[in-house]
């Protein structure tokens, strides 16, 4: 009976863990990012890192998206994007590496006529 039950908490911990990592990318949803945070691993300061973030739309019309940095240091190569239907597009992202440590740069992702926004992020770390 013990292992029945450890079993199924097994099973159930799977399937949980499934639907946490498949919701990135949940259709209901109106737009949705492959991956919300990228590790451009060890910089130097005075260095600028690059990353790249890939958007969906999961709607049936067309919709704009904007980009806004949390701060000076970080760059996009575009403030708005546009997307057709089930379309994909691809932002890119500079952050200059301006301190030792660990940062976390932040992007606020929205789509235009709607009050939900998503963010995503640059981390890594200096020699």
């Amino acid at each position: 009976m013990r292992s029945i039950a450890k079993s199924f908490l097994s099973l159930l911990a799977s399937a949980a863990v499934i639907a946490l990592l498949s919701s990135c990318e949940d259709a209901d949803e109106l737009f949705t990012v492959r991956r919300a945070s990228v590790d451009v691993g060890v910089a130097d300061v005075g260095d600028s890192v690059s990353a790249q973030f890939t958007f969906k739309n999961n709607s049936s019309k067309d919709m704009t998206l904007s980009f806004i940095p949390e701060c000076d240091c970080t760059t996009v190569n575009q403030e708005y994007m546009k997307l057709g239907p089930g379309k994909n597009g691809r932002l890119e992202v500079k952050v200059a590496v301006e301190n030792r440590g660990e940062f976390v740069k932040y992007i606020f992702v929205q789509a235009a006529g709607s009050e939900d926004f998503l963010t995503v992020s640059v981390k890594g770390h200096t020699k």
